[in-house]
């Protein structure tokens, strides 16, 4: 299955904490997964497995750059990701969710080139001019 970058566009991206008491108490996301870092919900533009790369520096925060989209959120836009932080302890996890707050980020939105492929209705099914056949753009690191 190959990946590509679809698009880079400002997004609204918050941190929230399971053990707080989202998802339903239970930390299983909507596809079925235990609620982790470097899984976030998305809104229903995107599919489950796309993956949502920050172009912000998340170090200071403990946190990867890429976090792949397992959940959905009954008040999340398609401009908005909400990011799991479960890091071990509720009163960290709250304390990281503070210090980022609510912040419009760069980010780069890497989806299954089938379904990138399926959702275009002008183009041709071809990979983009100058990618040769066998060609697999490389996705982000995880």
């Amino acid at each position: 299955m190959d990946i590509v970058a679809a698009l880079t566009i400002t997004m609204t991206v918050f941190f929230y904490a399971p053990e707080a008491g989202g998802i339903n108490g239970d930390l299983i996301m909507a596809d079925g997964t235990e609620a982790r870092i470097g899984y976030c919900s998305c809104g229903p533009r995107y599919p489950f497995g796309t993956v949502f790369e920050l172009l912000v520096d998340m170090q200071p925060f403990g946190m990867p750059q890429t976090f792949e989209c397992r959940d959905r959120g009954g008040k999340i836009s398609n401009q908005a990701l909400d990011l799991v932080i479960r890091t071990g302890t509720l009163k960290e996890d709250l304390r990281i969710a503070r210090a980022w707050g609510k912040r419009h980020v760069a980010v780069r939105v890497w989806q299954n080139w089938e379904h990138y492929v399926a959702g275009q209705t002008e183009r041709s099914v071809s990979p983009p001019a100058g990618e040769e056949e066998g060609y697999t753009p490389t996705p982000p690191h995880r």
